[in-house]
């Protein structure tokens, strides 16, 4: 027998995961409640599944997807608590990766089965992600009775499922928001030292975005400390201080942050004469501007 399933949200990751599970023959898709009901009027009509304009005219399902922002998940849960409904035979799962199952507690107490799905996913567009989303890694954190009903869902989803317990979610969180943003932030920083020169534009994200391609396949190999490359993990002090001479003091700032970051991570592969000559060149040079 299929199991139904009711979304909370329509946001990038509510809407894939919706079409996603619209199609698998375990699930159907039942009703899309959204704060803004053309959200979850468009959502329902591209799934098969009925809009409703309020949580109290959810119906009843066997599998509820709490999508909404995390600082939503907590009120929402309030209102889901007060649903006739609920008991232990139903299963409540936010999708948010830095709060706990903590947030669910109101459904909890009901008796409910509560988790969270975190996809390891950058739901940046909704059509791109529908197609690619298969195979990516999916972080569970089941309460002691809804594990097998998370590892379904995964596996529905095509994804990669992991267990984290509740303790460990924020620090799991802190490193894949390191790794998501600030690399984008920093393939910011290396475009706009670009900008003063001819290259194109289009040229300039080719080349930055290509070199960042090559390292994360890199670190899929290899530790970060092996496949670290460039002038500060062979000791060449001097073409640091030429990188720092080139550019103006707010873009020193930056690249020293991060070369000093770098200049750590690369110590052991470096003898300590190497290493203090980067670290002068690094702490040395007077600003151009």
């Amino acid at each position: 027998m299929k199991k139904s399933i009711n979304i909370i949200g329509a946001g990038r990751a509510a809407q894939p995961i919706a079409a996603i599970l619209q199609h698998h023959p375990y699930y159907y898709m039942q009703a899309v409640f959204s704060r803004s009901l053309n959200s979850a009027t468009d959502l329902a009509a591209r799934i098969g599944a009925q809009a409703v304009a309020d949580i109290a005219c959810l119906p009843k399902a066997d599998i509820t997807l709490i999508g909404t922002p995390d600082a939503a998940i907590v009120e929402t849960t309030l209102l889901l608590a007060r649903l006739p409904w609920v008991n232990g035979d139903t299963l409540f799962v936010h999708l948010s990766g830095s709060k706990t199952i903590g947030e669910l507690a109101a459904l909890a107490q009901r008796e409910a089965k509560v988790g969270s799905l975190h996809p390891v996913f950058a739901f940046a567009d909704v059509a791109q992600s529908i197609q690619t989303l298969s195979g990516s890694l999916c972080a569970l954190e089941p309460d002691e009775n809804s594990l097998p009903d998370l590892e379904a869902l995964a596996g529905a989803l095509g994804l990669r499922p992991f267990v984290i317990a509740s303790a460990q979610k924020a620090r799991y969180h802190a490193s894949l928001s390191a790794a998501a943003n600030f690399s984008v932030a920093l393939a910011d920083f290396a475009q706009k030292l670009l900008a003063s020169t001819q290259i194109p534009i289009a040229m300039q994200r080719e080349l930055v975005a290509s070199l960042m391609q090559q390292n994360a396949g890199n670190l899929m190999e290899q530790a970060p400390i092996d496949a670290l490359t460039g002038p500060i993990v062979r000791g060449d002090a001097a073409t640091v201080a030429m990188h720092l001479a080139a550019i103006s003091a707010d873009e020193q700032a930056v690249y020293k942050a991060w070369a000093m970051e770098t200049l750590q991570l690369a110590r052991p592969r470096l003898s300590e004469e190497a290493y203090q000559a980067v670290y002068v060149a690094l702490n040395s040079i007077t600003a151009r501007d």
